[in-house]
């Protein structure tokens, strides 16, 4: 992380926790325009979750020393019966948070379309306080607590703010506007030390809060920024409320929700990478099929190819290539076949049965390809982008029938699971290594590369998709899938 994205990020965690419209939604969203993934580094996560909680305390710090002092009386009192309603408050959050924190954060991590529906509903909320302008006198009850408590676990989905759910639910319930905002922001220290021990616990229990090479300037700098920006709008926002002012940050939540929406619809309507070819597909096919493939000597000449459909049938196929969903979009193959040599297409079985054990089986985007396609990819592929492709010249793997290109799909519901880029995509994103997207995308690919590796595959340095059998002895072949099946049967 360089150390504006710490500036920034501390800011967006510092203003966002206090005014209403959402913290994790506005990290998302600054996660995914800076391409830098705070769930990838703890030790950050938990230094701005710090600088955050001291800013209520300052704050507050008269409130809270008045709280400790009645509570420490050991009688029945305003202050201990203030605390009482808080711990009670949390009881909601608590409980949602053990239990499907970890699924929401699948759910939402580096969808900004799912966030920004959720800022919608942000703003939907505080546009109804605008009809509560009436302060009264009311305080909070236990049952009010507990609703109020309520309204702050929902806002454990990316873009529902916490204190604009929060204080929007004791306006609802005709709480004083001061007495509502004072409740708000005290309860959620409850949720963040929760939050920070989980996180620190995690960081104990693995290598993970240790193992980073920013500078300590970078952690500093998050610190602070969170620090002087939580304080800012914590002093802001008990102004705002008592205004009325509220109606404001609902026309902004819808801006940035409905801008949220569009780009997201949008990226996904263009997330097929494609390429334009530097000549016609006919030109293409007509020089491949002119063309002879490389006499390179193999130990083995024998055709080995099998059907992988045939061995196992809950390995599935997305045979991109016969179709026009790809690169090129362009339909190459008559039909959606996947041919191996047998060794590798054992070791992919194995691999698939060994994936099971963790909710996922293999698709295969595509297999043994015939040496004339991989010239067409080459001929028309421009020179800038030629390392994504074989060279002709030398023969692909996937001509040996060697070579493999995969993905997963959830046994569950048997769709096929977003991965860290698209297939076939000619970015950094296809590289193995590569350090961007979310932490469950990483998680996903390290996954797959790792059990191929067992299985006798390595990963190719630009696709993580793309795996070539380690022990490969075959020939470069050029038949055609129809010419395969007649030679195998």
């Amino acid at each position: 992380m360089e150390w504006y994205e710490a500036l920034i990020l501390g800011i967006t965690q510092g203003l966002t926790e206090f005014l209403p419209i959402s913290s994790s939604g506005h990290l998302e969203l600054g996660s995914y325009l800076l391409n830098t993934d705070t769930s990838q580094n703890l030790l950050f996560s938990i230094i701005v979750h710090i600088a955050t909680a001291i800013s209520i305390l300052y704050v507050f710090r008269k409130d809270i020393y008045n709280l400790i002092k009645g509570f420490l009386s050991f009688k029945k009192n305003d202050e201990s019966e203030f605390i009482l309603k808080i711990i009670i408050s949390s009881i909601p959050v608590a409980i949602i948070g053990l239990l499907y924190e970890e699924k929401i954060e699948k759910l939402f991590s580096g969808n900004i379309t799912l966030v920004g529906s959720m800022l919608l509903v942000t703003s939907l909320l505080l546009l109804l306080t605008f009809f509560q302008k009436n302060n009264s006198k009311k305080n909070i009850t236990y049952l009010t607590a507990f609703i109020i408590g309520i309204a702050q676990s929902i806002a454990i989905f990316p873009g529902i703010s916490r204190s604009g759910a929060t204080i929007s639910t004791a306006l609802f319930l005709k709480i004083n506007k001061e007495e509502a905002t004072r409740f708000s922001f005290i309860m959620v220290l409850i949720p963040i030390f929760g939050i920070l021990l989980l996180k620190i616990y995690k960081g104990v229990m693995t290598p993970d809060i240790i193992n980073y090479s920013d500078d300590i300037l970078v952690y500093l700098i998050g610190f602070i920024s969170a620090l002087i920006s939580g304080v800012i709008a914590c002093k802001w926002m008990i102004k705002i409320v008592k205004e009325s002012k509220l109606i404001y940050f609902a026309f902004y939540c819808f801006i940035v929700g409905s801008s949220s929406l569009l780009f997201g619809f949008k990226n996904n309507e263009n997330s097929l990478f494609t390429i334009k070819p530097i000549m016609s597909i006919e030109n293409l096919r007509s020089i491949a099929l002119k063309s002879s493939p490389p006499e390179i000597h193999s130990i083995d000449d024998t055709i080995n190819l099998v059907d992988i459909e045939n061995l196992n049938s809950s390995i599935k196929l997305d045979i991109r290539y016969a179709t026009k969903n790809n690169f090129m979009q362009t339909k190459f193959y008559k039909k959606p076949k996947a041919f191996l040599n047998h060794a590798p297409a054992q070791n992919l079985i194995s691999a698939h049965k060994e994936l099971n054990d963790f909710g996922y089986g293999i698709v295969i985007y595509d297999a043994y390809r015939p040496w004339f396609i991989t010239k067409m990819f080459w001929e028309g592929t421009p020179d800038e982008l030629k390392h994504f492709v074989a060279d002709p010249s030398k023969g692909s793997v996937h001509n040996k029938g060697c070579a493999i290109d995969i993905g997963l799909y959830d046994l569950e519901t048997q769709k096929i699971v977003k991965m860290i880029s698209g297939y076939d995509e000619f970015s950094e994103k296809a590289y193995p290594n590569y350090t961007g997207g979310t932490l469950e995308e990483r998680k996903i690919r390290d996954l797959l590369i790792n059990v191929m590796k067992k299985n006798n595959f390595k990963v190719y340095k630009f696709e993580w998709w793309h795996f070539d059998f380690q022990n490969c002895n075959s020939k470069v072949l050029n038949y055609s899938f129809e010419e395969l099946d007649s030679l195998i049967s």
